[in-house]
């Protein structure tokens, strides 16, 4: 799988539970094509990500885990406008969220 994101988290170090990214409530110029969001772990440690509009919290025991480099990918659905995204690190990870421009299945 290739994909082409633009980063709008670029690299946020993660350790305790903290809201990392919020989705706009509507999807204007800025964000003119918001349905594949991407997280991307670029650290060394597994990323737990909770998302939701209710969601408060993230932690290692009920979030869904994203190794060291590995992404997530949510595609073809429509991302809750004014969800939240939460992360947690069993250790420290470099976290990066964004759209994907060009998502294609090889």
């Amino acid at each position: 799988m290739a994909i082409a994101t633009q980063w709008v988290v670029n690299g946020t170090s993660v350790t305790s539970s903290a809201a990392l990214y919020t989705v706009p409530a509507s999807t204007s110029a800025t964000y003119a094509y918001a349905r594949d969001l991407v997280v991307t772990n670029g650290g060394p440690s597994n990323l737990f990500i909770g998302l939701g509009t209710g969601c408060t919290a993230a932690t290692t025991a009920i979030s869904f885990q994203i190794p060291a480099g590995g992404s997530m990918v949510l595609t073809q659905c429509q991302v809750p406008a004014s969800g939240i995204i939460f992360g947690v690190s069993s250790g420290t990870s470099a976290t990066f969220i964004g759209y994907g421009s060009n998502v294609s299945y090889v």
